[in-house]
């Protein structure tokens, strides 16, 4: 809605984007009450991967106006378009970044309700060493606050993105959202949305007919693990799909770090630790030794990577029987619930054991309360295990 400039401020000299809005569409009121409501909820949200809103107003000369932070960037409806579809890896790190940023709208009592290829720009930033794609959420036009008491059921967004229930007349959600970005990673990793055709096709596909599954539409085939994440993400109603944007993050990372792909990979291979029995005997001594223990414990090392770890840790980490060794603790769904891990780790590797008692939220909502202990082990690495409290 409205057209966008570049502008430069007179006395500080830098460099903004200008959004003005046109005389007729803002004549009338429910443009005006749409302009302010972008305005407000966007200017109240400060992440990396929001473009910011600093100022908003109307001006006798310009009308209704809306100053952000002026973000360069190839759109990723072009991108997608000139690739036709994105790698497993590309798709998988934008993905991510959108969750990131749709999450901390979602703590904030927010959601954005119009996830699509064209209200995402995709920037380049300087890190320390190289240069990493960063993702920027745009257009919070549709976007709705869940603490107000006027949310509407009325459908609004775009036909290929909305969910199920909001068909059926329901308020948005951040369920919502979740489906939303189901079809965009859906779209990024096939080249193509799950339902097409008019408007009516469309909508009936969201109700009642099954994607067809991602893997089918990649040439080289996609990671059952992947596969269903998305289509956990597509599922027609939220109690289906995961619990919050936080869930889906926690699965995506998991995900990627299986697949070489977490972001705090290290260069020259995967993330696995392979243990040579000739060169580490006393790794393969702890090897058998945490075999034998019933109770979750592995062997971590100073920056959190798991490099040995019995089967009763990776159920109790990941829920289910998974490869942990060569993930990171920070990477699992145990960080959530341990905000204090990576201190707690200094402290252990620095020959002080410690000692929380943490509270977990386990199946059906049940809270259960937990022992979670670091010891120093040798070599510089800290032993981790889990004691479960009766209650």
């Amino acid at each position: 809605m409205g057209k966008v400039f570049k502008v430069t401020h007179a006395q500080l000299g830098k460099v903004f984007a200008l959004k003005l809005i046109g005389e007729e569409l803002a004549a009338t009121t429910e443009a005006r009450e749409l302009f302010y409501r972008e305005a407000r909820l966007a200017s109240s949200l400060s992440h990396q991967n929001i473009a910011s809103v600093v100022d908003f107003g109307d001006d006798e000369h310009l009308g209704l106006f809306m100053v952000m932070e002026l973000v360069e960037g190839e759109p990723l409806a072009k991108l997608l378009h000139r690739e036709r579809q994105l790698s497993v890896r590309l798709a998988c790190d934008i993905i991510l970044q959108c969750a990131e940023a749709l999450h901390y709208i979602h703590s904030n009592d927010i959601v954005h309700c119009d996830i699509k290829t064209e209200n995402i720009l995709i920037t380049e930033v300087q890190s320390t060493k190289r240069r990493q794609l960063q993702v920027r959420l745009l257009d919070f036009g549709l976007a709705r606050s869940l603490r107000t008491s006027r949310m509407t059921a009325s459908l609004s967004g775009t036909p290929h993105y909305v969910a199920p229930e909001r068909i059926r007349g329901e308020p948005p959600s951040p369920s919502s959202d979740i489906y939303g970005l189901g079809i965009l990673f859906y779209e990024l990793l096939t080249g193509k949305v799950p339902w097409d055709g008019h408007v009516a096709q469309i909508l009936a596909g969201h109700l009642e007919q099954p994607p067809t599954p991602p893997s089918q539409l990649i040439a080289d085939g996609l990671d059952p693990a992947l596969e269903k994440l998305v289509l956990r993400a597509l599922a027609k109603t939220p109690a289906q799909r995961h619990k919050d944007m936080a869930a889906f993050i926690y699965e995506l990372r998991t995900v990627m770090d299986m697949l070489g792909y977490g972001r705090r990979a290290r260069r020259g291979g995967p993330r696995r630790v392979v243990i040579e029995r000739t060169k580490d005997e006393r790794a393969e001594m702890i090897r058998i030794a945490f075999e034998g223990c019933r109770l979750p414990i592995a062997l971590v090392s100073p920056t959190g990577l798991i490099t040995v770890a019995n089967p009763s840790f990776a159920r109790f980490v990941m829920g289910v029987d998974v490869e942990v060794e060569g993930l990171t603790v920070q990477s699992t769904p145990l960080a959530s619930a341990w905000d204090a891990f990576e201190t707690d780790l200094a402290r252990a590797i620095g020959g002080n054991g410690v000692r929380r008692i943490l509270e977990v939220e386990v199946a059906h909502g049940e809270v259960r309360r937990l022992l979670m202990w670091l010891d120093p082990a040798s070599n510089d690495h800290a032993i981790l295990g889990v004691q479960p409290i009766d209650v």
